[in-house]
């Protein structure tokens, strides 16, 4: 009986090993840490060369540069330290101070038009994992004390149900729209102030709910108009079905 029931578990177990080599079999994992690039220490690349979209393996990631008002939409990319200073480079810094993990590189994005991550390979696409967002130092500071027309979160009694948010939706390879995931990078709407938050970590977002996809596109969207609309981008993983 005793060896009846270990021959059992034996084979068990070699099931179950073959069942998690078969899935691996099945994809490889495709991370966007940006690590890759060489950047002078405390810069930046916003695409003012002109050289418009940039890939990272397997992602494609929309750039365009608007000469005419010093700026761009789409993606960037940086290692700039700065969580403190209010400065005209600190749109291309990260509030947490540095890439998720403690990393050099990573992305910023910024929303004139539409904010898109393309697979390279769409027929295939991919199953994006999970991503980590953070704020801006522009923005966490733009909220934080107002700037120009940018009103402070909460207003002057501190009461105004304020907010900002990252949507994240998926083209699946099969047509359609999956989504949105998520994620406040602010939120003011608690009736209790003490509550209120502007997002100072990396913060990391489940996305295997949109599927396998063509293309992702990132929407952000604040209560006040007039907030900065940057946010950082850092460790996009997903998985490339064989």
């Amino acid at each position: 009986m005793i060896k009846s029931v270990q021959i059992r578990l034996f084979l068990l177990v070699v099931i179950l090993g073959f069942l998690s080599c078969d899935d691996e079999d099945h994809f490889k994992t495709d991370m966007a840490d940006f690590e890759d690039y060489k950047l002078v220490k405390n810069y930046y690349w916003n695409g003012s060369d002109g050289a418009g979209d940039f890939t990272y393996r397997n992602k494609v990631f929309s750039n365009t540069y608007h000469s005419d008002l010093g700026t761009y939409s789409g993606f960037a990319y940086s290692n700039l330290i700065n969580d403190i200073l209010f400065t005209d480079s600190s749109v291309y810094a990260s509030y947490p101070s540095g890439g998720a993990d403690e990393s050099k590189n990573y992305a910023v994005a910024h929303q004139l038009e539409k904010i898109i991550i393309t697979y390279s390979d769409t027929i295939k696409g991919e199953e994006p994992v999970y991503v980590m967002l953070a704020n801006t130092t522009y923005t966490a500071m733009a909220i934080k004390y107002g700037l120009g027309n940018a009103k402070k979160f909460g207003g002057y009694s501190g009461d105004d149900p304020d907010w900002l948010k990252v949507s994240i939706y998926g083209y699946p390879t099969w047509g359609g729209i999956t989504g949105p995931v998520v994620f406040y990078l602010a939120d003011y709407r608690s009736s209790d102030n003490s509550s209120d938050y502007i997002a100072k970590a990396w913060n990391y977002i489940n996305l295997s709910s949109l599927g396998n996809v063509k293309r992702l596109e990132f929407q952000i969207s604040a209560s006040d108009p007039s907030t900065p609309l940057y946010f950082c981008l850092d460790n996009l993983k997903g998985r490339i079905h064989n």
